[in-house]
């Protein structure tokens, strides 16, 4: 299966079935090239997605001064479009994942940024690399990084999903953070891998 043309379909998916208040932002974050219309008199604009320019050689230059791989979904979703800000649903499946998260947001990803909200949320929890958690996603309203859990990295290249509220890590000072012991009674569980992620994403285009 080319995952690359696969996620890239259920994106442009994804974006037709979304609320089209998902694609307002102020008109300052909206390069250029992704403006749809013109500004309203509050300064927000509507902006489009547009297929990703990010190369396979930015991803690997991102794993490599970070020390770490991504799963080959994640890496194919960097490289399918870009986006002025996406967001996704989170829902509770028993027996499968658990979290009182309920809803998961990507780093920024507009055209002629590169990997940049990517590098600044990295850069933010980067004791985490550390402890084997690599932060890739926020949980709801800025409470905390959703990251893979490199510990317990699986035989198909995937991860376990986790998240920490940044709450519990308040106590935790950057060397605290570093250490593995010190977070896994923090960890909250949220999917199996990142394919049962992009299923639940993209589960609402499938009804």
């Amino acid at each position: 299966m080319d995952k690359k043309a696969d996620i890239r379909t259920s994106m442009k998916e994804l974006f037709a079935h979304m609320d089209e208040a998902f694609f307002m932002d102020l008109v300052e974050n909206v390069p250029f090239e992704m403006r749809d219309g013109n500004a309203d008199e509050d300064g927000w604009i509507k902006w489009k997605p547009l297929p990703s320019q990010i190369t396979e050689q930015e991803v690997r230059d991102i794993e490599e001064t970070y020390h770490f791989e991504l799963p080959p979904l994640l890496r194919s979703f960097i490289m399918s479009y870009h986006y002025v800000s996406l967001q996704f649903d989170n829902e509770f499946i028993p027996g499968v994942y658990w979290s009182d998260c309920t809803f998961i947001e990507f780093p920024r990803l507009p055209v002629g940024q590169g990997l940049k909200g990517f590098h600044d949320l990295l850069r933010e929890w980067s004791p985490l690399l550390s402890a084997g958690y690599i932060p890739f996603a926020i949980a709801e309203e800025n409470e905390g990084p959703v990251c893979l859990n490199a510990g317990s990295r699986q035989k198909d290249g995937d991860y376990p999903i986790v998240w920490f509220y940044h709450q519990d890590l308040k106590h935790l000072d950057e060397d605290d953070l570093r250490i593995r012991e010190n977070l896994i009674p923090h960890v909250q569980g949220l999917f199996p891998s990142s394919v049962e992620m992009f299923n639940v994403m993209f589960k609402q285009i499938r009804h």
